[in-house]
């Protein structure tokens, strides 16, 4: 029995979904699944995923994925790193909307439609949703926790915010290709911040960047606090890269961590009279405390192993980030070269009479 295919909206804007991946076996088969079960008309979209050399099962399933359905194709990134991925998928690309998605991370049904609907109906260049965190096991579920929590992430919003409001960045994101072919593609001298780096630069040209709560990712964050902590540390220091090439990218909640890290060795310095013992301890529980409070409401809904583990979740974001932050401010002292400043173009294709 034939299926009848309901027609497609005149205007219905052809979709290119770009994603670069690299090590992302234990994940790709349910993301490109959630990509390829979306309630957008099926014609209007294409799938590219760029592979930057991955030593496990990850192009085995991707290449038995675009076997069966031709809207995916597998492309070789040869930078490995994500920037140089998302820039060979975006210049092999076909749509007027390129939507980014990540190889641990999965989308509802109806993530194209909102996110397209949302593009065309606030005029923004790049549109985002909510990055619903989860995890496996204890550990991992108590980062989840974390990162869904402002305590841990301050002003990224985007993981918490329950309003429709422009942000000065949003989570992976639904751009409008004109976008990029107005500010270039990502640079990739600013990893993992390259997304934000590239949202400054559309902002600073009088492009919006509009978040709904009502587009939803699930994200599979790190199960272990070593990965964290990693991530973390990457993320302060590339913050410090971005921001010396884009100052506007800092913002007052990014100095809370660098402040609580320069705090502890002059709290050290400090113990070594009575009066200044007791300020640093009244200092070290006046932070334990805050962490252990937000920590049980972070965790409200889990388990209470789960939450026990979320404070000490909070201070791995915090010094990582923190120490990442002044490693790049020491990078910044000595003069060490970014080798940002010049993402490559994205070529206008020519107008149709």
């Amino acid at each position: 029995m034939s299926r009848t295919i309901a027609p497609v909206p005149a205007g219905t804007p052809f979709v290119s979904v770009v994603l670069p991946v690299l090590n992302e076996e234990r994940h790709i088969e349910a993301c490109l699944r959630s990509v390829l079960a979306q309630d957008y008309p099926r014609d209007r979209y294409e799938v590219i995923v760029a592979d930057g050399g991955s030593s496990d099962r990850t192009r085995e399933i991707v290449a038995a994925t675009a076997a069966e359905d031709p809207r995916l194709r597998l492309i070789d990134n040869p930078g490995r790193m994500q920037a140089a991925g998302l820039n060979r998928a975006i210049l092999a690309s076909a749509g007027d909307v390129i939507a980014r998605q990540d190889g641990h991370a999965e989308w509802a049904p109806d993530h194209l439609s909102r996110s397209v609907e949302l593009l065309l109906s606030s005029g923004a260049d790049n549109v985002g949703g909510r990055q619903e965190a989860v995890g496996d096991g204890e550990s991992g579920r108590a980062i989840a926790c974390a990162m869904r929590s402002p305590f841990g992430v301050g002003g990224a919003r985007f993981r918490y915010s329950d309003r429709e409001e422009e942000m000065p960045t949003v989570f992976l994101g639904t751009f409008r290709r004109s976008a990029f072919e107005r500010v270039g593609l990502f640079d990739e001298a600013y990893p993992p911040h390259e997304d934000y780096e590239l949202n400054e630069r559309i902002r600073a040209t009088g492009g919006r960047i509009v978040f709904s709560p009502g587009i939803r990712t699930r994200y599979h964050v790190r199960s272990g606090l070593g990965a964290l902590g990693r991530q973390y540390y990457r993320y302060g220091r590339g913050k410090v890269r971005v921001a010396r090439a884009r100052p506007g990218v800092i913002r007052p909640y990014h100095l809370v961590a660098p402040a609580l890290v320069a705090g502890i060795p002059i709290m050290a310095v400090m113990a070594v009279t009575g009066r200044g013992r007791r300020l640093a301890l009244a200092g070290a529980a006046a932070y334990a405390a805050a962490c252990a409070v937000a920590g049980q409401q972070a965790g409200r809904c889990e388990s209470l192993e789960v939450r026990g583990r979320v404070p000490i979740t909070f201070v791995v974001m915090h010094i990582a980030w923190g120490a990442g932050f002044w490693a790049g401010v020491v990078e910044a002292l000595r003069g060490v070269e970014t080798g940002g400043g010049s993402p490559p173009p994205l070529p206008s294709r020519p107008q149709t009479a």
